[in-house]
């Protein structure tokens, strides 16, 4: 799938309700960064289209990563609790983005996160630099921006850390991009001295059913650095 061309497209996304832009607010803090700047909640989903695309929620568990693809918290299992509201429709934009092939079940991860910036805190927005998330398709989706500057999503080739695009997403904004084609990045968000800013985002990422990031066997294979794609 090549979006328009560049492995990517822009999405407008309709209002978030009150209870997920207020959810924001209660999130717990990321004790696996080097600082207390990111708060977040994490759920995975099986999806399959019938009329619609249908979620499932999948029995929590832990969130990792290989190595390659994070060179800071790759291959820990990292415990997050999970999300408190519904993310169907944020899902099913994503996946109609794409699109998703009807015919196959996919299986998401829905990262929910603040990042904070003050005169104590440096709003670092992306710990481990350029990077690939190592899933098919990936959606960053930008629900509110208070007092803070920075922040601005970046798109890089594979063989270049110089973006071939920069933008900087608004409330109800998102970008769908083939996470296999390319690194994203975003900068670090800045705040006016002695005031406090944050940004407010939702990160998913798609694979296939078979090819899922969830499981005790992709977890082992992840620990043991023996994984090379599948499950």
């Amino acid at each position: 799938m090549t979006f328009n061309g560049q492995h990517y497209q822009l999405v407008t996304l309709d209002n978030f309700p009150h209870d997920i832009r207020d959810e924001f607010a209660t999130l717990p803090l990321d004790q696996y960064c080097d600082g207390k700047f990111r708060y977040r909640r994490f759920s995975q989903y099986l999806i399959r289209h019938t009329t619609a695309w249908q979620l499932e929620l999948l029995p929590h568990r832990p969130f990792c990563q290989a190595t390659q693809f994070n060179g800071v918290t790759g291959g820990l299992l990292r415990e997050y609790e999970p999300l408190r509201i519904d993310p169907a429709l944020l899902v099913r934009a994503g996946a109609e983005a794409v699109p998703l092939d009807e015919t196959l079940e996919w299986q998401v991860d829905v990262h929910q996160w603040r990042v904070i910036v003050n005169d104590e805190t440096r709003g670092v927005s992306v710990p481990e630099g350029p990077h690939q998330d190592g899933h098919t398709y990936s959606m960053i989706a930008v629900v509110d921006r208070q007092n803070i500057g920075g922040g601005e999503t970046q798109l890089m080739t594979l063989d270049s850390d110089e973006p071939f695009l920069s933008l900087t997403l608004g409330p109800g904004e998102a970008i769908v991009l083939d996470d296999r084609a390319m690194r994203h990045y975003a900068t670090d968000i800045t705040t006016p001295a002695a005031q406090e800013g944050h940004r407010d985002l939702f990160l998913l990422a798609y694979n296939t059913w078979p090819d899922r990031r969830y499981g005790e066997a992709y977890e082992t294979d992840v620990l043991n650095g023996t994984w090379r794609g599948g499950r």
